[in-house]
């Protein structure tokens, strides 16, 4: 009797997490995207602690080897992050399908132990290239050591990073953004320390900044590892060694998103490489620059990319549901929010640019650069507002192949020939660099707008049946 009743609460709907096929959807959207928002800002914050201290105390070649460590680092988490991505709007599906818990059991095996191996395997080869690499991008001899040191540190500590990617994604998936906020919070606050320790203290440089990360991250994912294993009788997964198995079906199916998703992101991290080896001839100033320039995009587009991941995992459910409407409202409830959000961020990117790159920097060859690529990123906030938005339909659906497209049009089409075209051609140097990477959201502008007022996504095969 006890035999069977355990075998009918496995067979059972799963019932965790938030449920986002009823309810007002602006509501649903800003409570789940909130902790979203904190969490992407906190993690931001926390590589952009590095810049700061780095730039503030060891000046302008660590900046550009902070930069170039670091985006090579979120080249190789963005693989990760594209990965977990198609675990969980594959979960958020299951979720708004009311399927078994058994199956979500396999889902989150399969995802945990692929990640894993992944993980370790890249870092492995990261570590064993990392002086080739850093000598392909042409970094400049002052930051060519330190930049070396901060991208083998961070290769060794890759699976923390992509696990910590990989249990959050779970969590989201089942409709819980908030602690992911809270774990991410508390690496944060380490990452602050450690930096302020091992730069100020022991005087390691970008060293040190890349041991804080790491360090950070593994906190995080301790953490994360920590929650799901006492939540585990919500969804039946033990952690045991048996649970840790691949499941084919289960990896094909995450596989069709996560993959196209993580090309999409190498892709884009792939060209930004190819333009900041043309910017690091312009010499340390402009490079320092470009990458603090950088840093600041990535921070102004946290809003849209947390509506992306909230209004994905919504849009997820309820198409999983068949509930269309639903999935229509989200996206049109995310415009207007990411729009407001780009004017207030523009107007502010105008009036006080010096300001936002004293933060990093008080070298007045850097200074120069502020007002003009300042001006040209506010205008990328619009288009990264409108890409973000209708990019929900396209990841809720699960259309991947699509978004790899979008990927391919920003990152390989637009991107390196916008950026030839007004840094090179027209020598407009590091502000015409600027204007290439935020006139390329174009492409994927196109690629997702006429998915949606085509109406095809409502024709595409769901990933549950």
């Amino acid at each position: 009797m006890g035999k069977e009743r355990v075998e009918k609460d496995r067979t059972a709907p799963a019932k965790i997490g938030n449920d986002f096929t009823e309810g007002k959807i602006s509501s649903l959207l800003i409570s789940f995207m909130a902790p979203f928002l904190l969490a992407n800002l906190l993690t931001d914050l926390y590589n952009m602690v590095d810049m700061v201290i780095i730039g503030q105390f060891v000046g302008s070649a660590g900046i550009v080897a902070v930069t170039l460590g670091g985006k090579l680092l979120s080249m190789c988490t963005n693989v990760s992050i594209g990965l977990s991505a198609g675990g969980q709007i594959f979960i958020s599906q299951q979720i708004g399908a009311k399927k078994p818990k058994e199956e979500l059991n396999e889902t989150i095996g399969t995802m945990f132990s692929f990640i894993f191996v992944l993980s370790v395997m890249l870092g492995i080869i990261c570590l064993l290239l990392s002086e080739k690499i850093l000598h392909l991008l042409g970094v400049p001899q002052e930051s060519y050591a330190s930049a070396v040191s901060y991208f083998k540190i961070t290769s060794i500590g890759m699976p923390l990073v992509f696990g910590y990617n990989a249990v959050s994604s779970v969590l989201r998936g089942l409709g819980d953004s908030r602690r992911p906020l809270l774990f991410i919070g508390i690496a944060a606050s380490a990452n602050l320390v450690l930096d302020l320790v091992f730069v100020l203290v022991f005087h390691l440089g970008a060293m040190g900044t890349a041991l804080a990360t790491v360090i950070g991250q593994g906190i995080a994912f301790v953490f994360a590892v920590q929650h799901l294993y006492r939540k585990r009788e919500q969804f039946d997964f033990d952690f045991k060694k048996e649970s840790f198995q691949i499941c084919p079906d289960k990896l094909r199916t995450m596989l069709e998103i996560g993959v196209p998703t993580a090309f999409q992101s190498i892709l884009i991290q792939g060209t930004q490489l190819i333009i900041i080896r043309s910017v690091n001839g312009l010499g340390i100033a402009t490079a320092a620059a470009y990458g603090i320039v950088e840093k600041i995009i990535t921070l102004t587009s946290l809003v849209t990319q947390s509506i992306k991941n909230a209004g994905g995992t919504i849009v997820g459910q309820n198409v999983g549901a068949g509930k269309y409407d639903r999935a229509k409202e989200t996206l049109f409830v995310s415009l207007r929010i990411t729009l407001t959000v780009a004017l207030m961020l523009s107007v502010t990117s105008n009036l006080i640019p010096k300001a936002i790159f004293g933060l990093f920097t008080n070298d007045p060859d850097v200074m120069v650069y502020a007002p003009g690529v300042m001006q040209v990123a506010s205008v990328g906030y619009f288009l990264s507002a409108i890409v973000g938005s209708f990019d929900e339909i396209t990841t809720g659906t699960g259309n991947a192949k699509l978004s790899f497209l979008a990927g391919f049009l920003d990152g390989v089409v637009f991107r390196l020939i916008l950026a030839y075209l007004f840094g090179v051609y027209f020598d407009m140097g590091v502000i015409g660099f600027f204007m290439g990477n935020s006139f390329a959201r174009i492409g994927p502008i196109m690629v997702h707008t006429a998915y949606y007022f085509s109406g095809a996504w409502k024709r595409v095969r769901r990933l549950v049946d």
